[in-house]
């Protein structure tokens, strides 16, 4: 998969590089020469900030240098640093590189139209990837489709990444939390990076055709709980407008700063520093060190909370930049009311169950899974959702986690939302691939697992070595026409593309889009059993 991938990129650079012409843009650092596009024009690799390595690992990002000649963006940059991408994810979300000086923006701009000079809608997008895999440069991410039938600019970027899945990863330099002093590695640098990112947009998008008044904020699985992060904070108020929450894991906890702390605690000690000097110490060290101290670490759990082990080191909780949980901070109304859209997809826990459990999973193992998760409410739970009668309680475990962790905790989101926001739209992915997209997760195949709406909302699935029929490339252009009309007016049914399908608020009637093919249609009250259910008991376990 790997060597596909770099014929991939191989592939992008030649074209592009054929087809480049004078495409230079100011921006507030220097200038930028861009790329021609086969559906529009781009400017790859742009630095955001300066890189984050040696005095500036674990520093919040800072501005880059000002650059004297014209600053090559011909090129997409390597990702942030990340190991096992390949090995536990398709091989279209992977970056082919990576590097700790990954913090580049990638602007993708529509064919000029002739005629007066206008200015576009921007869309600027947060990858998800468990707060650990992925980024912009990933082919399931290429963007210059979507800005030209959508008629928007389109902004994607790198942040630095943190751990949630698999700690033997890179996540510490994103998110490692040491102490208050100024000295100390305070934590949630990758949320940091996203609002450098967002402050760049604000600051030179105007000079690549772009309406700095007009940002839609959007992001999927990592990226959607980072959007929820960005609707809680203050500094944020002036920088979008409009919000796009997919497939966000409400019911995830993040740590507190004891909890941060003590994991912190154990990567210093796997890693000999714990002197005095321990920052000067963690600086020393390699990315592959800080690694396996992550590796090691992982061994020890750092809370009782076993929803809590999905992202050991991730955001946590710090009262500033993370001022609440996502969950309370909805719940209470802390959160600013402006235009959302929001939704999942029909089957989203099945790609993390079926990974988790490669053998089918007993009676016995389900219940202990059910009392681990919610000892509360386990005997309810049980009688709501039975384990299977064939032995194998896998898909009944899918079935629990994509209704508590995403389906219901966004419906219940959402009316909360309501109670203050008129402007909501919910939406449910209930479309499956047509070919053998998911490689090695075969039992993704025929199915509609997490993140698999991306290839359409990017119509990226031939970047990624595939093919939508018929059916798909409506279904895809479909729904960039919802999303950028959205972008255009706050509302996904009026804009410039014509739309068959009215998507109505989700009001008082609870009415909700769910996309498949041959038709998108209008539901309500989706899945009201099972969400009432999970509403009397809550959803904090």
């Amino acid at each position: 998969m790997l060597n596909l991938y770099k014929l991939f990129i191989l592939f992008v650079q030649l074209f592009f590089c054929s087809v480049q012409g004078d495409l230079i843009v100011n921006t507030k650092y220097g200038k930028v020469q861009g790329i021609k596009t086969e559906f529009g024009q781009a400017f790859l690799g742009i630095p955001y900030a300066q890189p984050p390595v040696g005095s500036l690992r674990w520093q919040a990002p800072v501005e880059p240098i000002p650059w004297q000649s014209t600053y090559n963006a011909t090129q997409l940059k390597p990702g942030c640093p990340q190991h096992g991408c390949f090995a536990t994810n398709p091989a279209f979300v992977c970056p082919s590189e990576t590097s700790e000086s990954c913090l580049f923006l990638n602007v993708w701009t529509p064919e000029p139209s002739p005629g007066p000079v206008e200015t576009f809608p921007v869309m600027l997008y947060i990858h998800g990837g468990n707060f650990v895999h992925m980024s912009s440069s990933s082919p399931i991410f290429r963007g210059d489709y979507f800005a030209n039938k959508g008629k928007v600019i389109l902004v994607t970027f790198d942040y630095r990444l943190g751990d949630r899945f698999y700690a033997e990863l890179y996540g510490a330099l994103g998110f490692l939390y040491t102490g208050p002093s100024p000295d100390d590695a305070r934590g949630n640098y990758g949320i940091q990076d996203q609002l450098l990112a967002m402050k760049w947009v604000q600051e030179n998008i105007k000079n690549f055709g772009g309406d700095p008044t007009r940002v839609t904020l959007f992001g999927q699985s990592a990226g959607a709980q980072s959007v929820s992060i960005h609707l809680m904070s203050e500094s944020t108020s002036s920088l979008f407008r409009n919000v796009i929450i997919e497939s966000s894991p409400f019911d995830i906890p993040m740590k507190s700063p004891v909890e941060a702390l003590y994991l912190a605690s154990l990567v210093k000690k796997f890693l000999n520093c714990t002197t005095k000097e321990y920052m000067h110490c963690l600086r020393s060290k390699t990315a592959e060190e800080i690694a396996q101290a992550q590796l090691d670490a992982r061994a020890e759990p750092t809370s009782l909370k076993l929803l809590e082990f999905f992202e050991p080191l991730g955001p946590f909780v710090d009262g500033k930049i993370v001022p609440y949980e996502p969950i309370d901070a909805i719940q209470k109304g802390r959160i600013r009311n402006v235009p959302t859209i929001i939704g999942t997809v029909s089957e989203e826990a099945r790609i993390f169950v079926y990974e988790a459990w490669g053998k089918p999973l007993t009676t016995a193992e389900y219940a202990a899974v059910m009392l681990a998760t919610y000892p509360t409410h386990m005997p309810e739970i049980l009688l709501k959702y039975p384990p299977s009668k064939t032995g194998d309680s896998r898909d009944v475990l899918t079935k629990v986690g994509t209704d508590f962790i995403f389906t219901c905790a966004a419906r219940n989101m959402t009316r909360n939302f309501i109670k203050t926001n008129p402007d909501v739209y919910r939406y449910i992915f209930s479309q499956s691939f047509s070919f053998d997209g998911w490689g090695n997760f075969t039992y993704c195949e025929g199915h509609v697992c997490h993140g698999e709406e991306i290839a359409f909302v990017f119509h990226s699935a031939d970047q990624s070595g595939f093919n939508f029929n018929k059916g798909e490339e409506t279904l895809s252009n479909t729904m960039i026409g919802y999303w950028t009309n959205f972008a255009y007016t706050s509302d996904p049914g009026r804009g410039p593309h014509q739309i068959d399908v009215i998507w109505p608020k989700y009001d008082s009637i609870h009415k909700s889009m769910k996309f498949l093919i041959p038709n998108d249609i209008i539901v309500t009250d989706y899945e009201q059993e099972f969400c009432d259910f999970w509403d009397t008991i809550g959803y904090k376990a």
